[in-house]
């Protein structure tokens, strides 16, 4: 998950059948005009007056297996962000990201996890990426200088057209994520996201929303990470997930708060300054 973020495209052959990319045919913004598409993209994802805002998932890891999807663990993320806009053409975000895994029966947070596949117990890892300085422009997020775990990697990123439907309107994006193995025999690393947004037309087109009320979701297909245990066994994972953003820590799933209270409590804390990031 970069900070990404967070997160898919629930929209049927039927829908996307009777809907068409967005035009000026109603006042307020148009989203077929890359700067007023770029408002409503920020709007979505964040907020257009710098304000701090906090996406979530919810969701689930799937082992697939000759062709077979194998519940693995949970998925609770939460991505904290700041947007500005730098130019016309440019929004300037910082975004930090904290995510769990979680038990699938429990729900509570996994320490050590038994592989569902290879039978093998292994440590669990936590999730924190970031800060981050990206740049998201119309077309697409760019992370000018890469860091940690996503230094030397391949990453695309962009934003498919906006599709509008009974007052609402959809934006998907999609990331992909590529390395080569780091270590002779090793495995390559690929990460596939696509995350949707869906928010009222109402909201995005009136100037005194900076922040628009949003829901999200997500799925991506990746390959196995070396701490899951699978070895040399072949298939990837996949996800599914929903969510949606705050601008409260109070709003979060409750759990996720907990956690993050006793694992990161600096990023509760003060999560502007935890968004502090060199451009260097």
């Amino acid at each position: 998950m970069i900070h990404r973020r967070h997160l898919l495209q629930g929209i049927g052959g039927a829908a996307l059948a009777a809907a068409s990319p967005l035009s000026a045919s109603a006042p307020g913004l148009d989203l077929s005009d890359p700067r007023d598409r770029l408002t409503a993209l920020a709007k979505m994802r964040g907020s257009t007056d710098g304000s701090l805002t906090i996406g979530w998932v919810i969701g689930e890891r799937y082992a697939v297996v000759d062709n077979k999807a194998i519940p693995m663990v949970g998925i609770l993320a939460g991505t904290f962000s700041q947007y500005r806009r730098r130019d016309a053409d440019t929004f300037e975000a910082r975004a930090l990201e904290v995510a769990y895994f979680t038990d699938l029966e429990t729900g509570k947070l996994l320490d050590t996890w038994k592989n569902p596949v290879t039978g093998k117990i292994v440590e669990v890892p936590q999730t924190r990426m970031g800060p981050s300085l990206i740049l998201m422009r119309a077309e697409g997020l760019e992370i000018p200088n890469p860091a940690g775990e996503a230094a030397g990697m391949t990453i695309h990123h962009h934003f498919d057209d906006p599709i509008q439907l009974h007052g609402r309107v959809w934006v998907t994006e999609e990331i992909r994520v590529a390395s080569e193995p780091r270590q002779p025999g090793g495995r390559g690393f690929r990460y596939n996201e696509m995350t949707t947004y869906e928010s009222r037309l109402d909201d995005l087109n009136d100037p005194d929303t900076t922040s628009a009320p949003v829901n999200v979701q997500f799925q991506s297909l990746v390959t196995y990470r070396p701490w899951m245990g699978f070895g040399d066994t072949p298939g990837h994972t996949t996800a599914r997930g929903f969510g949606g953003r705050e601008t409260r820590v109070e709003d979060l799933p409750p759990y996720y708060v907990e956690l993050t209270e006793r694992y990161h409590a600096d990023v509760l804390n003060d999560p502007i300054a935890a968004l502090q990031v060199s451009e260097g």
